[in-house]
Formats: C-alpha cells, structure tokens, sequence
C-alpha cells in the first residue's frame, strides 16, 4: 500500500489536475441550473434561491484549501437543501426544483469522489443521499419527484466516480514506478560505465607507462640513465602531480621520446573554450599515438596538425610516413596502445579517434572533441 511519501509526481499531478476539472464541472453545472429558476417568472422564493445557492458555491470556492472542509461546506447546504425545498414547497419559475435538486445532488456526489479521500467520499454520498430519501418523505402530494430512486443512484454515481478515479490514480502510480526502475536502471547503467571507464583508463595508462617503457627497453636495449629517467617519468604518470592543461599544450610536442615532430596550425585565431578533460583527453591520446609511430611505423619523423573546424570544435591529427597497416586487418588482442589508450579514451570524454593508414603510406590519427 502506498502512503503519502510514496506518491510520485505523476499521480499527484493527475489527482490535482482531476480535483480541478471536477470542482470547476460541478461550479459550472450548480450554477447553470440555478439560473435556470427563475426563468418564466421570478418570484420571491426563487430568487432567494438563487442568492443562497450562489452563496453556496463562493463559500465552496473559498474552502478549496482544505478538501474536507469543502466537502463539509458543500454537504451541508446540499443536504438542508434536499430535506426543505419539498418540505416547504416554494414557489419558483420555469424550472421545477426536483428538476435541479436531480442534476445538482449528481454533480456534487461526483465531484466529491475526486478531490476527498475514499472514506469522506463515502460519508458525503451516504449523507446526501440520506437528504434526499427524507426529503422526498417529507413532500407533500406527488410534486416532489425525487424519491428513494434517486437516493440510489446518487450511491451508484458515487461508486462509479470513486472506480474511475482509482483506475486513473493506479494508471499514474504505474507510470511513476516505471519512470523510478527506468531512473534506477540508468544510474547503474551509468555506474557501470564510470566503473568500465576507470579500468580502461588504468590499462590505458599502465600501457602508456610501464608498458611502453619495457617495451622500449626489451627492443632496443634500453638501460642505464635513459631507463631511469623513464621509470621516474612513469611514477609521475601513475601519480601526477596537480596541473591543468591549457590548448597551447596541443601544439606544444611531448619531452620524452626521440621523434622529430613537426606541428603545424591551419586555423588561426583565438583558442576555443573547450573544457580541461577533452584537452587532456586529447593530449594523452596525441602522445600515445606519437609514441606507437616512435615503435611500429620505422620512421623517425612525425607531424601534429591542428585545425578549428567549427566555434568549439578541435581536431588534432597525428601524421607519419612510416610503412603504415591495415587497421581492419588489426586482432582485437593487439594494438591496445589504439584501442585503449586513443579510441577509448577519446570516446570517454565525448570525442573520437579515427585510424586512417595502409601499407606503405603511412598513418593518419584523426583526434576530435567532440565527437563528428
């Protein structure tokens, strides 16, 4: 069973939303058939009638605060209405006043149903329909036309409005369960991926480091103040100190490494404002695949290019002339230095990678934030 606190944002808007539409029928409904009374005539009583009812319903507006205090304050009008209009047999007009008390008394037990809870709903409908059972006792000579038939379906109506707005309220409490699974599913969807992106990350960065530096020493014998000097350039990877990136440091070739590096800018201007983690996205990416040409593509030359496609739009490419591959022709096992450390990396932080090369005409290392 729910309580209040469990109650989501869509069936509180649908049961406020339903409370409006059904007190604005019923002040709409009350108020048209009262000044139906006096038409054809207007007598004395009838305009009596007229005011009280009209009184009736601005008290009814006035209480809106308050559901139970409404209910209170229309019931008990309705009721002395029901019980002495036969008693008393006013004169009116055109309109017979059994023929109001019908479409009035059906209204209210309808509209009550929408904007009170299940057991003042059910009160209200008893005393009303109790009003108008003795009412019709009371009558004197058959004008009074109302009777017991009416006190029964005045229960019926109740009934039938208090089903409907059940079904709609349990129509939206399953929307709103639906929208907290979809919200639940998301946020663990997104905590598996921030817990995928870290290990990535991590490979990435042990591949960067430790790997790359074991790989160097193991194929050309790397060793003495060069090997140090890299294994302290590796602790500072794995645990780097604060810095903030800025996009003057794309242009700006790594220290390490022994390629000669050209750089080059085709758009000129001033610096885009894109945010700290895709330059460092882009930097790490950018050295990564600087250091696979300094491995695989047996050259010694590589080229940056910087271009400024779009306002906040970077697009940085990594250019050898080496022997080049096939990057389709590439196992999922091998080139982890492309698959982790430059594709995944870039896509992390809403970028991308692109692989252009075949053999024998280089490589082309498209890097973009963010992602075409």
């Amino acid at each position: 069973m729910h309580t209040i606190s469990d109650i989501g944002p869509v069936e509180t808007s649908v049961k406020a939303a339903a409370a409006r539409i059904a007190v604005t029928a019923k002040v709409l409904v009350v108020v048209a058939c009262t000044a139906l009374v006096p038409l054809g005539g207007v007598t004395a009583a009838s305009a009596a009638v007229v005011v009280a009812v009209l009184a009736w319903q601005v008290a009814f507006v006035l209480a809106g605060r308050w559901p139970r205090a409404r209910a209170v304050v229309d019931g008990i009008p309705l009721v002395a209405a029901c019980v002495l209009l036969p008693l008393l047999h006013p004169s009116h007009g055109h309109l017979d006043l059994d023929d109001w008390a019908r479409p009035v008394t059906s209204v209210c037990v309808g509209a009550v149903q929408f904007y009170t809870r299940p057991r003042d709903g059910l009160g209200y409908t008893l005393v009303i329909s109790a009003g108008v059972w003795v009412g019709s006792t009371l009558a004197p000579g058959d004008d009074w036309n109302l009777r017991g038939a009416q006190a029964v379906m005045l229960l019926w109506q109740g009934g039938l409005a208090r089903c409907l707005i059940v079904l709609v309220t349990r129509s939206a409490r399953r929307v709103d369960d639906l929208t907290a699974a979809t919200a639940t599913a998301r946020r663990e969807a997104e905590l598996t991926t921030a817990r995928r992106a870290d290990v990535e990350e991590h490979l990435a960065v042990l591949h960067d480091t430790v790997a790359a530096t074991l790989t160097a020493a193991a194929s050309r014998g790397v060793s003495g103040p060069e090997l140090q000097h890299r294994a302290r350039s590796d602790l500072s990877r794995l645990e780097p100190a604060p810095r903030t990136a800025t996009f003057a440091d794309l242009t700006t070739p790594p220290e390490t490494g022994t390629l000669g590096v050209t750089v080059t800018q085709e758009s000129a201007g001033d610096a885009p404002a894109i945010p700290a983690y895709a330059i460092d996205a882009l930097l790490l990416a950018r050295d990564e695949a600087l250091r696979n040409v300094e491995r695989h593509a047996g050259t010694g030359q590589a080229r940056l290019r910087l271009r400024l496609p779009a306002p906040g739009t970077v697009t940085l490419d990594v250019i050898d002339d080496g022997r080049g591959f096939r990057p389709g022709d590439v196992p999922g096992g091998t080139h982890l230095g492309l698959r982790l450390s430059v594709e995944a990396r870039m896509r992390r932080a809403g970028g991308s990678a692109r692989v252009v090369s075949a053999p024998g005409r280089g490589t082309r290392v498209e890097l973009r934030w963010p992602a075409a």
